[in-house]
């Protein structure tokens, strides 16, 4: 059976000023909070979701924040409905 060798970041990249890649982070990028037109979205979302009628169309731009709130409101309206 092999030693098993401790895991070394490369010399390259403090020297480069850059992130060990191999080192945990704990702390994450904080989170932004929600805009009042998202949670408006959101809660639009769950109506919709919420409702018999299937494959509602978002209205609100595609890739927007607003469409993603939407989305997440829609899918947790008919986690609610099941």
């Amino acid at each position: 059976m092999c030693p098993q060798k401790p895991i070394i970041a490369s010399l390259f990249a403090p020297a480069l000023r850059l992130p060990n890649p191999i080192q945990y982070y704990p702390e994450q990028s904080p989170r932004l909070p929600a805009s009042e037109s998202e949670k408006e979205a959101y809660e639009e979302g769950v109506k919709a979701g919420k409702c018999e009628a299937e494959n509602r169309k978002n209205p609100y731009p595609d890739n927007s924040e607003q469409a993603k709130a939407y989305e997440h409101g829609y899918l947790d309206g008919q986690k609610i409905r099941s």
